[in-house]
């Protein structure tokens, strides 16, 4: 590149905006071409740097990781704070397209602007301008970040206003909840509510795909579908040939509940590909007899009063996500003295430092240790997690929900 052309590129730099043509032409010539194809990376967050790029043509992102912080192009420098102050790289640049640039080291900026006072002000005067930029790009992030803030905890109230207020006595039953979010909002969600007042005790927990608030949202749609869908087929007598609280009339009611909501969300939300396992049963509290579906979800377990245990496996895929899908209705009995463990994969997908899981082995050892009651073994299990976790971060949503048939004297 001639002499000229690198003195037009410098001149047009807001770095060296208002430089004399005598400084400009001395940092030309101290300057060395740099072709860089699209794609390479030009420096790395964390390497020593000893040279800044001004950028002759192109167009290159400054990024930390995935994390996009600037895109520059034509006329604009990098790496000048790293030449400046003889600190690392603070992050990454990568070219996006083929790029020109015009590369100068720090010994040779030094050295020309040693030699002048009005370039050493131009230079005092780009940082200044730079910093001033730094400053109100962090505060106006730091505005927009606490407006986030304010509507995700607005989000949040919402959502917990979703999920059951209190848990519904039972006579003779002992239930037990625990919801913990991964974040300020959650996709795990569970409902307790009865079909009719004071007869079946309708029992859901879900895990919506994903996290966060498009999770969140989702979440609400569902556990809203299914309650309505299930509390107004109870009152319907259309929905089988009568509404008398049979298994049969259950089987109904509950297929109803699982097909419309997955209809639904399948066909009226297929854009967006959400879906959701859940587990949803019927309890009778009177015989203890469970009416269920488990859509593709962690398979709760029953701990027997005599020993033992039994595991309800899936009897159908997610919902959500195929408009035609079948579900299967299975029947499990539930006697005095035993217990219904059921959770989201937040619990046996727990993670500890080294990237383990929990796994459904420590979840069952648990279940069969020797607990006192639902809430004993509620706290055990979440002792067992937090220990196994140590000092890694919450991965994922958790959500527990025990049902205890208890022994009348």
């Amino acid at each position: 590149m001639k002499p000229d052309s690198k003195i037009e590129i410098l001149k047009n730099c807001s770095f060296l905006s208002g430089a004399e043509n005598h400084i400009l032409s001395a940092l030309a010539d101290a300057t060395h071409n740099l072709e860089i194809a699209g794609g390479e990376t030009v420096v790395a967050k964390g390497d020593s740097g000893s040279t800044m790029f001004f950028i002759a043509s192109g167009k290159v992102r400054v990024h930390d990781g995935e994390v996009v912080l600037a895109t520059l192009g034509t006329g604009e420098v990098f790496g000048e704070m790293a030449v400046l102050d003889a600190d690392v790289r603070s992050a990454s640049v990568t070219a996006e397209t083929e790029t020109l640039l015009l590369s100068l080291e720090r010994d040779d900026l030094w050295q020309t602007i040693s030699q002048s006072s009005e370039a050493l002000k131009t230079i005092i005067v780009s940082v200044l301008q730079r910093e001033r930029s730094i400053v109100h790009d962090v505060t106006t992030r730091t505005a927009q970040v606490q407006a986030f803030e304010k509507e995700l905890e607005i989000g949040r109230r919402i959502q917990a206003d979703f999920l059951p207020e209190y848990v519904p006595e039972v006579e003779n039953w002992e239930i037990t909840s625990y919801f913990e979010a991964a974040r300020e909002v959650a996709g795990d969600f569970y409902d307790l509510f009865e079909l009719e007042p004071g007869k079946q005790l309708a029992v859901v927990i879900g895990d919506v795909c994903d996290k966060g608030v498009g999770a969140a949202l989702f979440m609400t749609l569902f556990r809203s579908l299914i309650r309505a869908s299930c509390q107004y087929s109870a009152l319907n007598p259309d929905i089988g040939k009568a509404a008398d609280g049979s298994r049969d009339h259950i089987s109904r009611i509950l297929q109803t509940g699982i097909d419309f909501t997955n209809h639904y969300i399948s066909t009226t939300h297929s854009k967006s590909s959400m879906f959701a396992s859940l587990f949803f049963g019927v309890l009778d509290p009177q015989s203890g007899e469970l009416v269920y579906a488990n859509a593709g979800h962690e398979s709760p377990i029953i701990i027997r009063s005599g020993g033992g245990h039994d595991i309800l496996e899936v009897t159908g895929g997610i919902v959500g996500l195929f408009p035609f899908a079948t579900f299967s209705i299975a029947t499990e009995q539930l006697n005095p003295g035993d217990l219904l463990l059921s959770y989201t994969d937040g619990v046996n997908e727990a993670k500890n430092e080294n990237g383990d899981q929990f796994t459904e082995e420590r979840i069952l050892k648990t279940a069969i240790s020797g607990w006192k009651n639902s809430e004993d073994l509620l706290n055990r299990l979440l002792d067992e997690i937090y220990t196994f976790r140590g000092d890694a971060a919450q991965s994922d949503d958790i959500t527990v929900l025990i049902l205890h048939n208890l022994v009348v004297d």
